[in-house]
Protein backbone atom coordinates (compact mmCIF):
# COMPACT_ATOMS: atom_id res chain seq x y z
CA UNK A 1 0.00 0.00 0.00
CA UNK A 2 0.99 3.59 -0.28
CA UNK A 3 1.76 4.32 -3.96
CA UNK A 4 1.89 8.13 -4.38
CA UNK A 5 0.09 7.86 -7.74
CA UNK A 6 -2.96 6.06 -6.36
CA UNK A 7 -5.68 6.90 -3.88
CA UNK A 8 -5.61 4.72 -0.79
CA UNK A 9 -9.16 3.57 -0.09
CA UNK A 10 -9.99 1.64 3.07
CA UNK A 11 -13.37 -0.13 3.21
CA UNK A 12 -14.55 -1.29 6.63
CA UNK A 13 -17.08 -4.11 6.55
CA UNK A 14 -17.77 -7.49 4.98
CA UNK A 15 -21.42 -7.24 3.94
CA UNK A 16 -23.37 -6.04 0.93
CA UNK A 17 -22.37 -2.36 1.10
CA UNK A 18 -18.68 -3.17 1.55
CA UNK A 19 -18.53 -5.69 -1.30
CA UNK A 20 -20.58 -3.54 -3.67
CA UNK A 21 -18.24 -0.60 -2.96
CA UNK A 22 -15.23 -2.81 -3.59
CA UNK A 23 -16.56 -4.19 -6.89
CA UNK A 24 -17.75 -0.79 -8.11
CA UNK A 25 -14.42 0.86 -7.28
CA UNK A 26 -12.46 -1.82 -9.12
CA UNK A 27 -14.75 -1.41 -12.14
CA UNK A 28 -14.82 2.39 -12.17
CA UNK A 29 -11.37 3.38 -10.94
CA UNK A 30 -9.20 0.32 -11.61
CA UNK A 31 -5.53 1.08 -11.02
CA UNK A 32 -6.26 4.60 -9.83
CA UNK A 33 -7.00 3.24 -6.35
CA UNK A 34 -5.40 0.87 -3.87
CA UNK A 35 -8.00 -0.83 -1.74
CA UNK A 36 -7.86 -2.39 1.71
CA UNK A 37 -10.88 -4.32 3.00
CA UNK A 38 -11.18 -4.60 6.79
CA UNK A 39 -13.73 -7.31 7.61
CA UNK A 40 -14.57 -8.94 10.95
CA UNK A 41 -15.76 -12.05 9.09
CA UNK A 42 -14.04 -14.43 6.69
CA UNK A 43 -17.24 -15.26 4.80
CA UNK A 44 -20.09 -13.50 3.08
CA UNK A 45 -23.41 -15.28 3.70
CA UNK A 46 -26.27 -14.63 1.30
CA UNK A 47 -28.46 -13.78 4.27
CA UNK A 48 -31.85 -13.00 2.62
CA UNK A 49 -32.23 -16.65 1.63
CA UNK A 50 -31.83 -17.90 5.22
CA UNK A 51 -35.56 -17.25 5.69
CA UNK A 52 -36.22 -20.21 3.38
CA UNK A 53 -33.83 -22.59 5.15
CA UNK A 54 -36.19 -23.48 8.01
CA UNK A 55 -38.76 -24.61 5.43
CA UNK A 56 -36.21 -26.57 3.36
CA UNK A 57 -37.00 -24.33 0.40
CA UNK A 58 -33.55 -22.86 -0.06
CA UNK A 59 -30.00 -22.68 1.22
CA UNK A 60 -28.07 -19.45 1.55
CA UNK A 61 -24.79 -19.57 -0.32
CA UNK A 62 -21.54 -18.76 1.44
CA UNK A 63 -18.61 -17.00 -0.24
CA UNK A 64 -15.07 -16.89 1.11
CA UNK A 65 -13.84 -13.30 1.20
CA UNK A 66 -10.26 -14.41 0.61
CA UNK A 67 -11.30 -16.04 -2.69
CA UNK A 68 -13.26 -12.96 -3.73
CA UNK A 69 -10.32 -10.66 -3.00
CA UNK A 70 -7.89 -12.98 -4.79
CA UNK A 71 -10.19 -13.07 -7.80
CA UNK A 72 -10.25 -9.27 -7.98
CA UNK A 73 -6.52 -8.89 -7.48
CA UNK A 74 -4.69 -5.98 -5.91
CA UNK A 75 -6.86 -5.81 -2.77
CA UNK A 76 -5.50 -6.18 0.74
CA UNK A 77 -7.73 -8.12 3.13
CA UNK A 78 -7.47 -7.60 6.90
CA UNK A 79 -9.56 -9.74 9.24
CA UNK A 80 -10.32 -7.27 11.99
CA UNK A 81 -12.89 -4.77 13.21
CA UNK A 82 -12.97 -0.99 12.95
CA UNK A 83 -12.61 0.50 16.44
CA UNK A 84 -11.90 4.19 15.89
CA UNK A 85 -11.47 6.80 13.18
CA UNK A 86 -8.96 9.64 13.41
CA UNK A 87 -10.47 11.65 10.59
CA UNK A 88 -8.11 14.62 10.79
CA UNK A 89 -5.05 12.39 10.52
CA UNK A 90 -6.75 10.01 8.04
CA UNK A 91 -6.13 6.98 10.23
CA UNK A 92 -8.46 4.00 10.75
CA UNK A 93 -7.76 2.14 13.99
CA UNK A 94 -8.61 -1.56 14.05
CA UNK A 95 -9.84 -3.59 16.99
CA UNK A 96 -6.35 -5.05 17.47
CA UNK A 97 -4.80 -1.57 17.49
CA UNK A 98 -3.51 -1.56 13.95
CA UNK A 99 -3.30 1.95 12.47
CA UNK A 100 -4.21 2.06 8.78
CA UNK A 101 -3.76 5.25 6.78
CA UNK A 102 -6.18 6.24 4.06
CA UNK A 103 -7.00 8.90 1.52
CA UNK A 104 -10.64 7.85 1.62
CA UNK A 105 -12.42 5.70 4.19
CA UNK A 106 -15.73 3.93 3.53
CA UNK A 107 -17.70 2.84 6.59
CA UNK A 108 -19.87 -0.17 5.70
CA UNK A 109 -19.87 -1.98 9.03
CA UNK A 110 -23.62 -2.51 9.24
CA UNK A 111 -25.72 -2.14 12.36
CA UNK A 112 -26.33 -4.03 15.57
CA UNK A 113 -29.62 -5.88 16.02
CA UNK A 114 -31.78 -6.32 19.09
CA UNK A 115 -34.98 -8.19 19.89
CA UNK A 116 -37.87 -5.71 19.94
CA UNK A 117 -40.52 -7.76 21.77
CA UNK A 118 -39.72 -9.71 24.94
CA UNK A 119 -41.52 -13.04 24.77
CA UNK A 120 -41.55 -13.17 20.97
CA UNK A 121 -39.26 -15.24 18.76
CA UNK A 122 -36.96 -12.93 16.81
CA UNK A 123 -35.71 -14.31 13.51
CA UNK A 124 -32.30 -12.83 12.60
CA UNK A 125 -30.97 -15.36 10.13
CA UNK A 126 -29.20 -18.70 9.86
CA UNK A 127 -28.44 -19.04 13.58
CA UNK A 128 -32.18 -18.90 14.33
CA UNK A 129 -33.20 -21.58 11.81
CA UNK A 130 -33.19 -24.50 14.34
CA UNK A 131 -35.39 -22.55 16.77
CA UNK A 132 -37.80 -21.61 13.98
CA UNK A 133 -38.04 -25.26 12.96
CA UNK A 134 -38.91 -26.16 16.56
CA UNK A 135 -41.64 -23.52 16.58
CA UNK A 136 -43.06 -24.86 13.32
CA UNK A 137 -43.03 -28.33 14.86
CA UNK A 138 -45.16 -27.08 17.76
CA UNK A 139 -47.71 -25.69 15.31
CA UNK A 140 -47.83 -28.87 13.23
CA UNK A 141 -48.17 -31.12 16.29
CA UNK A 142 -50.96 -29.06 17.80
CA UNK A 143 -49.04 -27.93 20.88
CA UNK A 144 -49.64 -24.40 19.58
CA UNK A 145 -52.81 -23.46 17.71
CA UNK A 146 -52.01 -19.94 16.49
CA UNK A 147 -49.11 -17.78 15.44
CA UNK A 148 -48.79 -14.05 14.83
CA UNK A 149 -46.06 -12.54 12.68
CA UNK A 150 -45.50 -9.03 13.96
CA UNK A 151 -43.69 -6.13 12.27
CA UNK A 152 -42.29 -4.12 15.21
CA UNK A 153 -41.71 -0.79 13.47
CA UNK A 154 -43.15 1.14 10.52
CA UNK A 155 -39.64 2.19 9.49
CA UNK A 156 -38.04 -1.12 8.66
CA UNK A 157 -37.73 -3.48 5.72
CA UNK A 158 -40.83 -5.69 6.01
CA UNK A 159 -40.29 -8.24 3.23
CA UNK A 160 -38.78 -11.05 5.38
CA UNK A 161 -41.83 -11.03 7.68
CA UNK A 162 -44.15 -11.55 4.72
CA UNK A 163 -41.94 -14.39 3.52
CA UNK A 164 -42.12 -15.99 6.96
CA UNK A 165 -45.91 -15.64 7.00
CA UNK A 166 -46.44 -17.06 3.51
CA UNK A 167 -44.02 -19.95 3.94
CA UNK A 168 -45.39 -20.75 7.40
CA UNK A 169 -48.93 -20.97 6.00
CA UNK A 170 -47.75 -23.19 3.12
CA UNK A 171 -45.75 -25.37 5.51
CA UNK A 172 -48.76 -25.92 7.77
CA UNK A 173 -51.12 -26.63 4.87
CA UNK A 174 -48.76 -29.21 3.37
CA UNK A 175 -48.71 -31.03 6.72
CA UNK A 176 -52.45 -30.97 7.28
CA UNK A 177 -52.33 -28.35 10.04
CA UNK A 178 -54.98 -26.10 8.49
CA UNK A 179 -56.55 -25.52 11.91
CA UNK A 180 -53.65 -23.23 12.91
CA UNK A 181 -54.48 -19.54 12.72
CA UNK A 182 -51.82 -17.41 11.02
CA UNK A 183 -52.07 -13.64 11.52
CA UNK A 184 -49.84 -10.91 10.16
CA UNK A 185 -49.73 -7.80 12.33
CA UNK A 186 -48.27 -4.67 10.77
CA UNK A 187 -48.30 -0.90 11.32
CA UNK A 188 -48.60 -0.49 7.54
CA UNK A 189 -51.94 0.67 6.20
CA UNK A 190 -51.66 -1.96 3.46
CA UNK A 191 -49.34 -4.94 2.97
CA UNK A 192 -45.94 -3.88 1.64
CA UNK A 193 -47.24 -0.37 0.99
CA UNK A 194 -43.66 0.81 0.38
CA UNK A 195 -43.98 -0.72 -3.08
CA UNK A 196 -47.19 1.10 -3.97
CA UNK A 197 -50.74 0.03 -4.75
CA UNK A 198 -49.93 -2.49 -7.49
CA UNK A 199 -47.69 -4.46 -5.14
CA UNK A 200 -50.10 -4.13 -2.21
CA UNK A 201 -52.93 -5.60 -4.29
CA UNK A 202 -50.77 -8.52 -5.44
CA UNK A 203 -49.54 -9.31 -1.93
CA UNK A 204 -53.05 -9.02 -0.51
CA UNK A 205 -54.21 -11.66 -2.97
CA UNK A 206 -51.38 -13.97 -1.94
CA UNK A 207 -52.14 -13.57 1.77
CA UNK A 208 -55.85 -14.20 1.22
CA UNK A 209 -55.14 -17.30 -0.86
CA UNK A 210 -52.97 -18.72 1.94
CA UNK A 211 -55.64 -18.02 4.58
CA UNK A 212 -53.53 -15.45 6.42
CA UNK A 213 -55.41 -12.83 8.41
CA UNK A 214 -53.93 -9.34 8.10
CA UNK A 215 -54.23 -6.87 10.93
CA UNK A 216 -53.00 -3.61 9.43
CA UNK A 217 -52.48 -0.21 11.07
CA UNK A 218 -51.52 -2.13 14.21
CA UNK A 219 -48.21 -1.52 15.97
CA UNK A 220 -47.00 -4.38 18.21
CA UNK A 221 -45.96 -3.09 21.63
CA UNK A 222 -45.32 -6.07 23.93
CA UNK A 223 -45.99 -9.77 24.52
CA UNK A 224 -47.70 -10.67 27.78
CA UNK A 225 -48.48 -14.36 28.14
CA UNK A 226 -50.70 -15.32 25.21
CA UNK A 227 -51.52 -11.72 24.41
CA UNK A 228 -49.77 -9.57 21.81
CA UNK A 229 -50.38 -6.04 23.06
CA UNK A 230 -50.80 -3.36 20.43
CA UNK A 231 -50.19 0.36 20.67
CA UNK A 232 -53.42 2.02 21.76
CA UNK A 233 -54.44 -0.79 24.11
CA UNK A 234 -55.82 -3.48 21.78
CA UNK A 235 -54.81 -7.13 22.22
CA UNK A 236 -54.42 -10.14 19.98
CA UNK A 237 -54.47 -13.55 21.63
CA UNK A 238 -52.01 -15.98 20.04
CA UNK A 239 -49.89 -18.91 21.15
CA UNK A 240 -46.68 -17.83 19.41
CA UNK A 241 -45.28 -14.54 18.08
CA UNK A 242 -42.57 -14.25 15.42
CA UNK A 243 -40.90 -10.91 14.75
CA UNK A 244 -37.85 -9.33 13.15
CA UNK A 245 -34.97 -7.52 14.87
CA UNK A 246 -34.72 -3.76 14.98
CA UNK A 247 -31.36 -2.17 14.20
CA UNK A 248 -29.21 0.24 16.16
CA UNK A 249 -26.22 2.20 14.93
CA UNK A 250 -22.70 1.31 16.16
CA UNK A 251 -21.83 4.82 17.47
CA UNK A 252 -18.31 4.58 16.07
CA UNK A 253 -15.75 6.74 17.92
CA UNK A 254 -14.46 9.66 15.86
CA UNK A 255 -17.56 9.90 13.66
CA UNK A 256 -20.79 11.88 13.97
CA UNK A 257 -23.98 9.92 14.63
CA UNK A 258 -27.64 10.56 15.29
CA UNK A 259 -29.55 9.65 18.44
CA UNK A 260 -29.80 6.03 17.29
CA UNK A 261 -26.09 5.70 16.55
CA UNK A 262 -26.35 5.93 12.75
CA UNK A 263 -24.00 8.03 10.62
CA UNK A 264 -25.47 11.02 8.73
CA UNK A 265 -24.37 11.26 5.08
CA UNK A 266 -25.12 13.36 2.01
CA UNK A 267 -26.53 12.08 -1.29
CA UNK A 268 -23.07 10.83 -2.33
CA UNK A 269 -22.49 9.03 0.97
CA UNK A 270 -20.04 11.59 2.35
CA UNK A 271 -20.16 11.71 6.15
CA UNK A 272 -21.43 15.04 7.45
CA UNK A 273 -18.55 17.39 8.21
CA UNK A 274 -15.84 15.11 6.83
CA UNK A 275 -14.39 15.36 3.31
CA UNK A 276 -12.61 12.03 3.07
CA UNK A 277 -14.90 9.69 4.99
CA UNK A 278 -17.92 8.02 3.38
CA UNK A 279 -20.53 5.56 4.62
CA UNK A 280 -23.00 3.18 2.96
CA UNK A 281 -25.59 0.63 4.01
CA UNK A 282 -27.23 -0.06 7.36
CA UNK A 283 -24.68 2.04 9.24
CA UNK A 284 -26.05 5.25 7.70
CA UNK A 285 -28.94 7.34 8.96
CA UNK A 286 -31.08 6.54 5.90
CA UNK A 287 -34.17 5.07 7.61
CA UNK A 288 -34.78 2.02 5.42
CA UNK A 289 -32.25 -0.81 5.78
CA UNK A 290 -32.11 -3.33 2.93
CA UNK A 291 -29.43 -5.01 0.84
CA UNK A 292 -30.44 -3.52 -2.49
CA UNK A 293 -30.56 -0.02 -1.04
CA UNK A 294 -27.19 -0.57 0.66
CA UNK A 295 -25.76 -1.49 -2.75
CA UNK A 296 -27.21 1.66 -4.32
CA UNK A 297 -25.64 3.78 -1.58
CA UNK A 298 -22.34 2.00 -2.20
CA UNK A 299 -22.55 2.80 -5.91
CA UNK A 300 -22.93 6.50 -5.11
CA UNK A 301 -19.90 6.35 -2.81
CA UNK A 302 -17.77 4.45 -5.34
CA UNK A 303 -18.68 6.90 -8.10
CA UNK A 304 -17.72 9.88 -5.97
CA UNK A 305 -14.37 8.38 -4.96
CA UNK A 306 -13.58 7.21 -8.50
CA UNK A 307 -14.22 10.73 -9.80
CA UNK A 308 -11.91 12.23 -7.17
CA UNK A 309 -9.25 9.67 -8.10
CA UNK A 310 -9.32 10.88 -11.70
CA UNK A 311 -11.56 8.32 -13.39
CA UNK A 312 -13.78 9.47 -16.25
CA UNK A 313 -16.89 9.07 -14.13
CA UNK A 314 -19.74 11.47 -13.41
CA UNK A 315 -20.84 10.76 -9.83
CA UNK A 316 -24.53 9.89 -9.49
CA UNK A 317 -26.34 10.62 -6.24
CA UNK A 318 -28.22 7.98 -4.27
CA UNK A 319 -31.83 7.82 -5.48
CA UNK A 320 -33.42 4.68 -4.11
CA UNK A 321 -35.23 2.13 -6.23
CA UNK A 322 -36.94 -0.59 -4.21
CA UNK A 323 -36.54 -4.13 -5.52
CA UNK A 324 -37.91 -7.03 -3.54
CA UNK A 325 -37.95 -10.71 -4.47
CA UNK A 326 -40.68 -12.17 -2.26
CA UNK A 327 -40.25 -15.87 -1.48
CA UNK A 328 -43.73 -17.33 -1.06
CA UNK A 329 -43.32 -21.08 -0.73
CA UNK A 330 -44.41 -21.30 -4.37
CA UNK A 331 -43.70 -19.06 -7.33
CA UNK A 332 -41.83 -15.94 -6.13
CA UNK A 333 -43.22 -12.46 -6.61
CA UNK A 334 -40.98 -9.69 -7.95
CA UNK A 335 -41.75 -6.22 -6.60
CA UNK A 336 -40.29 -2.96 -7.79
CA UNK A 337 -41.04 0.66 -6.95
CA UNK A 338 -39.60 4.11 -7.36
CA UNK A 339 -40.85 5.83 -4.18
CA UNK A 340 -40.31 9.31 -5.58
CA UNK A 341 -42.71 8.53 -8.46
CA UNK A 342 -45.54 6.90 -6.51
CA UNK A 343 -48.83 8.77 -6.69
CA UNK A 344 -49.23 8.79 -2.93
CA UNK A 345 -46.79 10.35 -0.51
CA UNK A 346 -43.66 8.22 -0.25
CA UNK A 347 -42.74 6.68 3.10
CA UNK A 348 -39.26 8.19 2.76
CA UNK A 349 -38.90 11.73 1.45
CA UNK A 350 -36.59 11.68 -1.57
CA UNK A 351 -35.53 14.24 -4.13
CA UNK A 352 -37.50 13.69 -7.35
CA UNK A 353 -35.49 12.33 -10.31
CA UNK A 354 -34.54 14.68 -13.10
CA UNK A 355 -35.68 12.31 -15.84
CA UNK A 356 -39.18 10.84 -16.07
CA UNK A 357 -39.37 7.34 -17.53
CA UNK A 358 -42.96 6.67 -18.50
CA UNK A 359 -42.16 3.23 -19.95
CA UNK A 360 -41.72 1.73 -16.48
CA UNK A 361 -44.36 1.75 -13.77
CA UNK A 362 -43.55 3.41 -10.45
CA UNK A 363 -45.06 0.34 -8.77
CA UNK A 364 -44.81 -3.13 -10.30
CA UNK A 365 -45.47 -6.69 -9.21
CA UNK A 366 -44.89 -9.71 -11.42
CA UNK A 367 -44.23 -13.42 -11.38
CA UNK A 368 -41.39 -12.83 -13.84
CA UNK A 369 -38.11 -11.14 -13.04
CA UNK A 370 -38.29 -7.34 -13.05
CA UNK A 371 -34.48 -7.06 -13.04
CA UNK A 372 -31.60 -9.23 -14.23
CA UNK A 373 -29.90 -11.14 -12.82
CA UNK A 374 -32.94 -11.89 -10.61
CA UNK A 375 -31.11 -11.75 -7.28
CA UNK A 376 -32.58 -11.05 -3.86
CA UNK A 377 -29.67 -8.69 -3.25
CA UNK A 378 -30.07 -6.45 -6.28
CA UNK A 379 -26.63 -4.88 -6.37
CA UNK A 380 -25.52 -3.30 -9.66
CA UNK A 381 -22.14 -5.04 -9.48
CA UNK A 382 -22.63 -7.60 -6.72
CA UNK A 383 -25.62 -9.42 -8.23
CA UNK A 384 -23.91 -10.24 -11.58
CA UNK A 385 -20.71 -11.13 -9.74
CA UNK A 386 -22.38 -13.64 -7.41
CA UNK A 387 -24.59 -15.02 -10.20
CA UNK A 388 -21.70 -16.30 -12.29
CA UNK A 389 -20.27 -19.78 -11.74
CA UNK A 390 -16.75 -18.40 -11.87
CA UNK A 391 -17.15 -14.68 -11.06
CA UNK A 392 -15.57 -12.17 -13.41
CA UNK A 393 -17.04 -8.81 -12.40
CA UNK A 394 -15.24 -6.53 -14.83
CA UNK A 395 -16.57 -8.39 -17.86
CA UNK A 396 -20.04 -9.17 -16.52
CA UNK A 397 -23.10 -7.20 -17.50
CA UNK A 398 -24.44 -4.93 -14.79
CA UNK A 399 -27.76 -5.46 -13.07
CA UNK A 400 -30.54 -3.91 -15.15
CA UNK A 401 -34.29 -3.46 -14.78
CA UNK A 402 -36.65 -5.22 -17.15
CA UNK A 403 -40.10 -4.14 -18.29
CA UNK A 404 -42.62 -6.89 -17.44
CA UNK A 405 -44.43 -8.63 -20.29
CA UNK A 406 -48.22 -8.29 -19.97
CA UNK A 407 -50.18 -11.46 -19.43
CA UNK A 408 -51.83 -13.65 -16.79
CA UNK A 409 -49.74 -14.77 -13.82
CA UNK A 410 -48.01 -18.13 -13.92
CA UNK A 411 -50.17 -20.81 -12.32
CA UNK A 412 -48.79 -22.99 -9.52
CA UNK A 413 -48.88 -26.01 -11.83
CA UNK A 414 -47.00 -24.20 -14.60
CA UNK A 415 -44.49 -22.93 -12.06
CA UNK A 416 -43.83 -26.40 -10.63
CA UNK A 417 -43.45 -27.87 -14.11
CA UNK A 418 -40.96 -25.18 -15.11
CA UNK A 419 -38.95 -25.59 -11.92
CA UNK A 420 -38.81 -29.38 -12.19
CA UNK A 421 -37.79 -29.11 -15.84
CA UNK A 422 -34.93 -26.73 -15.06
CA UNK A 423 -33.64 -29.01 -12.29
CA UNK A 424 -34.02 -32.08 -14.51
CA UNK A 425 -32.01 -30.43 -17.28
CA UNK A 426 -29.31 -29.49 -14.75
CA UNK A 427 -29.04 -33.12 -13.59
CA UNK A 428 -28.88 -34.36 -17.18
CA UNK A 429 -26.14 -31.92 -18.13
CA UNK A 430 -24.10 -32.82 -15.06
CA UNK A 431 -24.51 -36.53 -15.74
CA UNK A 432 -22.77 -36.01 -19.09
CA UNK A 433 -20.08 -33.82 -17.58
CA UNK A 434 -21.39 -30.56 -19.09
CA UNK A 435 -21.04 -28.60 -15.88
CA UNK A 436 -21.29 -25.09 -17.42
CA UNK A 437 -24.70 -25.98 -18.88
CA UNK A 438 -25.76 -27.62 -15.63
CA UNK A 439 -24.84 -24.49 -13.69
CA UNK A 440 -26.75 -22.33 -16.17
CA UNK A 441 -29.82 -24.53 -15.66
CA UNK A 442 -29.52 -24.05 -11.90
CA UNK A 443 -29.38 -20.29 -12.45
CA UNK A 444 -32.65 -20.58 -14.38
CA UNK A 445 -34.22 -22.64 -11.60
CA UNK A 446 -33.10 -20.10 -9.04
CA UNK A 447 -34.71 -17.36 -11.11
CA UNK A 448 -38.01 -19.27 -10.93
CA UNK A 449 -37.98 -19.77 -7.17
CA UNK A 450 -35.67 -17.09 -5.79
CA UNK A 451 -33.55 -19.81 -4.10
CA UNK A 452 -32.50 -23.35 -4.86
CA UNK A 453 -33.54 -26.41 -2.82
CA UNK A 454 -30.73 -27.30 -0.37
CA UNK A 455 -29.75 -30.46 -2.25
CA UNK A 456 -29.22 -28.44 -5.40
CA UNK A 457 -27.12 -25.86 -3.59
CA UNK A 458 -24.89 -28.79 -2.63
CA UNK A 459 -24.87 -29.95 -6.25
CA UNK A 460 -23.97 -26.42 -7.39
CA UNK A 461 -20.91 -26.44 -5.13
CA UNK A 462 -19.91 -29.88 -6.40
CA UNK A 463 -20.42 -28.96 -10.06
CA UNK A 464 -18.49 -25.71 -9.72
CA UNK A 465 -15.58 -27.65 -8.25
CA UNK A 466 -15.74 -30.17 -11.11
CA UNK A 467 -15.92 -27.35 -13.66
CA UNK A 468 -12.87 -25.62 -12.20
CA UNK A 469 -10.98 -28.91 -12.14
CA UNK A 470 -11.83 -29.53 -15.78
CA UNK A 471 -10.83 -25.99 -16.74
CA UNK A 472 -7.45 -26.28 -15.07
CA UNK A 473 -6.55 -29.67 -16.58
Amino acid sequence: MGSPDRRRVVIAGGGVAALETLLALKALAGRLVEVTLISPTTEFVYRPVTVAEAFDRGEARVYELAELVADLGGVELIHDTLADVEARGRIAVSGTGRRISFDHLVIATGAASRAPLTGAFTFRGRDDVPALRDLLGELVSGRAQSVALALPSPRMWPLPLYELALMTASHLHERGADQVTVTLVTPEEEPLELFGQTAADAVNSLLTARGITVRSSSLPAAVRGRALLLAGGAELFTDRVITLPVLEGPRLPGLPHDQHGFIPVDKFGRVTGLDDVFAAGDVTAFPLKQGGLAAQQADAVAGAIASIAGAAVTPAPFRPVLRGLLLTGGAPLYLRAEPQRLAREATVAIEAPAVHRPSRDASAAAGQALWWPPAKIAGRYLAPYLATARPSPLSSGLLADRVPVPGPPVSDAEYEDALELALLLADCDARWGDYPSALNALDAAEALQGALPPEYEAKRREWRAEDRLASSS
